[in-house]
């Protein structure tokens, strides 16, 4: 029988221990859960405690340091995400970062080079990606039932979503890199994307507004608590012809909580609506719907992490790939320059 992988988490926040440390705990066969570390000690221990963790660490250089862990989640707040990457890959450790990767492209692109200089693996935890219903949809749409995939789609609007917590870091750009955009948006973006073959973006245009933020200033610095948008909307461009419609809230007057995208083709099309999945396309000379019967059967992040554990074993390279989502950070970073500047912004293509 192979040795167990030593896995360790560092980030003991929400999405860290019900999504990564839950989903690797089913999996205890494969991995041993050797070593958790937070910032805050009691959230660590709260962690281990919950699910037998062997070791808490006290710094994450003291647990990348114990050259028995084979891979770290990395799920801290967004602007430590790549220097923790970095850092674990250049320790030997094999990564499933949370998304968003990074800050931007300039640090994406610094986490993929480490990746390559280390010759270890490196995710994004993109979730959505690993549902049945997403991996029916790639299927059927590599069988050519789409034909050529010319527009699409997407969005994730929240009536009311803004961060919880006055003066979280969610809404602090210095932490975050942005709002919904780089929270919500990167998920459905990204899903759009791996559905269309994940071409390459040439430009953007687009608009953020922030209207339901809060405004109370830092007792400490004087500056504003919330300093992202609440609201963008845009259109993207590819080097394939196709193009993309988005827009992403936490807040917007709207009737409720929405996700969605819709690709259309040149054969047919399909739309997933808040989890239902519709095809549209023709036969017999008529116009048909089709309801595919796809149950999403497994929880938060099983699918994702048992994908990312059979990567290591076989030495296959990841399906969330670091060269995707250095193309998503692309896009996120022209997104807020194009609304700074109002003007349509071009994506340089990386080498």
């Amino acid at each position: 029988m192979a040795r167990r992988l030593n896995y360790a988490l560092i980030g003991c926040g929400n999405c860290g221990v019900r999504k990564h440390l839950a989903s690797y705990a089913l999996l205890r066969d494969e991995v041993n859960l050797y070593g958790v570390y937070d910032y805050d000690p009691e959230l660590a221990k709260v962690a281990a405690k919950e699910y037998g963790v062997q070791h808490i660490f006290n710094s994450y250089e003291e647990l990348l340091a114990e050259k028995l862990i084979d891979l770290v989640s990395v799920v801290t707040i967004n602007s430590l995400h790549a220097p923790i990457a970095i850092a674990a890959l250049k320790a030997g450790k094999h990564v499933h970062v949370d998304k968003p990767m990074a800050m931007n492209a300039v640090e994406a692109q610094a986490m993929l080079a480490a990746k390559n200089a280390a010759g270890k693996k490196l995710m994004v935890g993109l979730n959505n990606r690993f549902t049945e219903t997403s991996q029916f949809a790639k299927r059927y749409i590599e069988e050519g039932h789409l034909g050529e995939i010319y527009h699409a789609r997407c969005g994730w609007c929240r009536r009311r979503g803004l961060p919880a917590g006055h003066g979280s870091w969610f809404g602090r750009k210095e932490m975050s890199g942005g709002g919904p955009v780089i929270d919500l948006g990167v998920h459905y973006f990204d899903l759009t994307l791996y559905l269309m073959g994940f071409p390459t973006p040439t430009s953007v245009s687009a608009s953020t507004y922030s209207k339901f933020g809060d405004t109370t200033l830092d007792p400490d610095t004087g500056k504003p608590l919330f300093t992202v948008e609440d609201f963008a909307a845009g259109f993207a461009k590819f080097d394939t012809g196709a193009s993309v419609a988005f827009e992403f809230s936490w807040a917007s007057n709207i009737e409720q909580e929405t996700t969605y995208l819709e690709l259309l083709g040149s054969k047919g099309g399909l739309r997933m609506n808040d989890g239902e999945l519709k095809i549209f396309t023709e036969m017999g000379g008529e116009q048909i719907d089709i309801l595919p019967r796809v149950n999403n059967c497994t929880g938060w992040g099983e699918n994702e992490t048992k994908y990312f554990i059979e990567c290591i074993k076989t030495h296959q390279d990841p399906l969330a790939s670091a060269e995707d989502a250095v193309k998503m950070m692309q896009i996120i970073d022209a997104i807020y320059a194009s609304s700074a500047s109002g003007r349509e912004i071009e994506i340089a293509r990386v080498a």
